[in-house]
């Protein structure tokens, strides 16, 4: 039920998490709720590989490739979010119509940073990415970059993140719903839309994912989100316990 929580864009509540039935397994999913939290593709990535222990458990359950595949999204969207948050400049006129945009070269050097540590390059200094303080001089492995299997890598395997594969990310994100905006290949930007009409531009571009899967399953005329199993139906086989009031939205603590 926790693997559904975090895929559907929602975190277990500190209710939930509480429960003595939860000890020791929602410690195997922390490291990847806070990686979605924080957009820290390669402590994702790490979470679910080799160095998170806890690889063999996820494929045993059949989790690790719904996860891997399923839940990246929103780490990248929390990415895009807390890039947006950190080099956004507030137009000091506030009858600007101008829209709220994110640079997609800040998103580039993110991913790479993120890249970098997954082949074990390393800071000499207790700094961090300038996407959240300083940026350290990050020093190469002696023997060489890690070499990565194709879903190691934060977009494959040994391939640095470039302007043309995130404008494709965020695209992507776009057409999901996960990002309300557009893509200018021209400026290498990502323009906000409605900014003002839905409450500021974190509200307008990064909506809630939960809102928008659920929204979606709607507006197909459905009454069922995937992974959600309502009331009427609980105790069916194979079926997900109604996740109302023991989780909360990703990103809603970002």
């Amino acid at each position: 039920m926790v693997a559904t929580n975090l895929i559907l864009g929602r975190f277990p509540s500190r209710a939930f998490m509480s429960r003595p039935e939860s000890a020791g397994i929602l410690e195997k999913f922390a490291p990847i709720a806070k990686a979605i939290r924080k957009g820290n593709i390669a402590a994702f990535k790490r979470s679910l590989g080799p160095e998170g222990g806890n690889e063999r458990w996820f494929f045993q359950k059949g989790l690790l490739l719904p996860l891997l595949h399923r839940a990246e999204v929103l780490v990248w969207r929390s990415l895009a979010r807390r890039v947006f948050l950190l080099t956004y400049q507030v137009p000091t006129d506030p009858n600007s119509r101008k829209a709220p945009t994110l640079d997609l070269t800040y998103l580039v050097t993110g991913a790479q940073y993120c890249q970098k540590i997954l082949e074990g390059w390393h800071s000499s200094k207790d700094s961090v990415n300038h996407l959240f303080g300083e940026l350290p001089d990050l020093v190469p492995p002696p023997n060489g970059p890690i070499q990565l299997s194709a879903n190691q890598g934060t977009v494959f395997g040994n391939l640095q993140p470039d302007i043309p594969e995130i404008e494709a990310i965020v695209a992507s994100l776009v057409q999901q719903g996960l990002l309300h905006g557009f893509v200018s290949h021209k400026l290498s930007l990502f323009a906000i839309l409605g900014a003002k009409q839905r409450g500021g531009a974190l509200r307008a571009g990064f909506p809630p994912p939960w809102e928008v899967i659920k929204a979606r399953a709607e507006s197909n005329g459905s009454t069922e989100v995937p992974g959600w199993v309502s009331e009427e139906r609980k105790g069916t086989f194979g079926g997900v316990l109604n996740l109302s009031g023991i989780a909360r939205p990703v990103g809603s603590g970002a």
